[in-house]
């Protein structure tokens, strides 16, 4: 009679159990997908940056660390596991395109935020294709239409969606970073010693409040 494992479909457990001899059925254990995931399969999407999604050449599913917690002992700390979560940044990398509109649109994310030369640059909003102007307190008018907008800290976020494609392009994850920010806006290079067409490229780096992955 086969031995049971009460760890069977639980997290971490075994969902095959070996027998009394010790044998485990390879065939419980063969996966159901054996097609590699392609690095270049993939989209992003920035809500309200369109002119830069459209140029991400690299992204990556941010990594993540669990502290751990000891347990002091007479003889060795044991380890125990954590309960805080840290995740590291978001990367992307994006083709600057021949007239620097995606590029700007990052930079002005980066200006909205730090304001290094006046206060009238927080939360002018690049999501609009108006030129916003400064009203009265905590608004901004529309020269166009005369309207004023509600500014707040929130305007200075933004969910980012990377999904994640299979070989035959279908969308297989998709991987929700939530209340992103720039914190790192990366050099372009430009240099005529190039032998060869050479374009002109972007890191950008984001902080968060944490990812969460749907896989479908």
């Amino acid at each position: 009679m086969a031995a049971t494992d009460n760890r069977a479909g639980e997290v971490g457990g075994s969902t095959s159990s070996p027998d009394v001899t010790g044998v485990v059925s390879a065939v419980n254990r063969e996966p159901t997908v054996f097609d590699y995931s392609q690095s270049n399969q993939f989209k992003i999407y920035f809500p309200i940056f369109p002119t830069t999604e459209w140029f991400v050449t690299r992204a990556n599913i941010p990594g993540c660390t669990l502290g751990q917690a000891d347990q002091y002992t007479p003889f060795i700390d044991i380890a125990v596991v954590g309960d805080k979560m840290q995740y590291d940044n978001f990367n992307c990398t994006f083709i600057v395109d021949e007239s620097l509109a995606n590029y700007m649109e990052m930079y002005n994310w980066v200006m909205n935020i730090g304001f290094p030369f006046s206060g009238m640059q927080q939360f002018n909003r690049t999501d609009r294709p108006d030129n916003m102007n400064r009203g009265a307190g905590s608004e901004k008018r529309n020269p166009k239409d005369g309207v004023y907008y509600e500014l707040n800290d929130r305007d200075l976020y933004t969910d980012i969606v990377l999904t994640i494609l299979s070989s035959k392009n279908n969308p297989v994850a998709a991987v929700h970073i939530y209340d992103a920010f720039p914190v790192s806006l990366g050099s372009v290079e430009y240099s005529q010693a190039e032998t060869d067409i050479s374009y002109a490229m972007c890191d950008v780096s984001f902080a968060y409040t944490w990812f969460d992955i749907k896989v479908t």
